[in-house]
């Protein structure tokens, strides 16, 4: 968001758009060093530092010593300028955190939301925000601009949620109308597990791998991956939605139907139903079962977790027939329980090596 963009011409606002982007990306640099990557002439880049810097966009750092000639001024991006929020509306939590403009996080917060749906998620989660930025210090209106995954996809007319069976509530409403009214700024909505494959190739164990896959196991079965760096959406949105995957389950059974087969057999709710069908019993969490089968005591909870992985394994490797990733991140809260990518690994080099 720069400043006066419906009074600035287009061509500023290109020329302001690509000198933010060096700043922000390249740190602080001097004036000649910025029209040098940006190809401005050195008219244009002193009316865009003009601008920037009345904006309270950028400052003055330093200048440049020891060098031969005349001493260079050295701008950057002023922190203050501006926040941005970025939020998880998820299934059994909300996760919010408060940057600066140059991505320094300044809090963050957290809180279950099990016993929510609906709209009632949306308050609790503005409710939060403004705690963070209340307790932060900083005034509501220098949050600039919000970003909020949450499972499912968001129909880019109507603003209303598909695709996501376990976060009721919210597929008759405008998501995008209501959470900007909530957070008191513009909103940006992406997939949950697009945004976590973004976070891996950016900041996390994909870093420079542009051929990536993100797998999520836990309470829905995702994907986001990206190809030649970019993200894959598909025709409407829905790239990724593999819970969908005719796997694990009969596909025409009714909560197939709703979820998903994959979904089914191998989302949190189907590990507890798989291990009380066995006969374990009905009060274990997910994260019980699988301890209980880590140390072997339970044979029912071995049982359930070997079949939980051998579905899961074939998911994999469905992924990497239809993608090629170089790398497959497995997340969610399932997904990073102990030994469960272990298990994985174990089924996918016995299906390799039957191949």
């Amino acid at each position: 968001m720069m400043p006066d963009d419906t009074a600035t011409p287009v061509l500023r606002q290109i020329s302001v758009r690509a000198v933010m982007d060096v700043l922000l990306n390249s740190g602080a640099t001097s004036r000649a060093t910025l029209a040098k990557i940006t190809g401005l002439s050195k008219q244009t880049m002193s009316e865009v530092i003009r601008v920037l810097e009345s904006g309270g966009f950028v400052r003055v750092k330093g200048v440049t010593s020891g060098n031969v000639g005349r001493a260079a001024v050295i701008y950057e991006v002023d922190p203050s300028a501006g926040y941005v929020i970025g939020a998880e509306l998820g299934v059994t939590s909300l996760r919010l955190s408060l940057a600066n403009i140059v991505g320094d996080v300044i809090a963050s917060a957290e809180e279950p939301s099990d016993d929510l749906s609906g709209t009632a998620l949306v308050s609790a989660l503005g409710r939060l925000a403004a705690e963070l930025v209340t307790t932060a210090g900083i005034e509501r209106q220098r949050v600039l601009i919000a970003a909020v995954a949450m499972p499912g996809v968001v129909e880019p007319d109507g603003g209303r949620l598909s695709l996501s069976p376990n976060l009721e509530g919210l597929g008759d409403v405008d998501v995008r109308t209501l959470l900007s009214a909530e957070l008191g700024c513009a909103v940006v909505i992406e997939n949950d597990i697009n945004a976590a494959v973004i976070g891996e190739s950016w900041n996390g164990c994909a870093v420079g791998i542009d051929e990536v896959a993100f797998v999520s196991l836990g309470t829905g079965i995702g994907l986001g991956a990206l190809s030649g760096g970019r993200l894959i959406r598909g025709a409407t949105g829905a790239a990724g939605e593999i819970g969908f995957l005719p796997i694990g389950g009969d596909p025409a059974a009714d909560d197939s139907l709703k979820r998903g087969a994959l979904e089914s057999a191998i989302g949190r709710r189907g590990i507890r139903e798989r291990y009380r069908g066995l006969g374990g019993a009905p009060t274990l969490s997910t994260a019980d079962i699988f301890a209980r089968a880590q140390t072997g005591e339970d044979a029912f909870a071995v049982t359930a977790v070997r079949e939980t992985a051998r579905t899961a394994a074939l998911a994999m490797v469905a992924v990497h027939a239809l993608l090629e990733p170089r790398k497959i991140v497995v997340g969610g809260i399932v997904g990073c329980l102990p030994g469960v990518v272990e298990r994985i690994m174990s089924v996918i080099q016995i299906l390799c090596s039957a191949s």
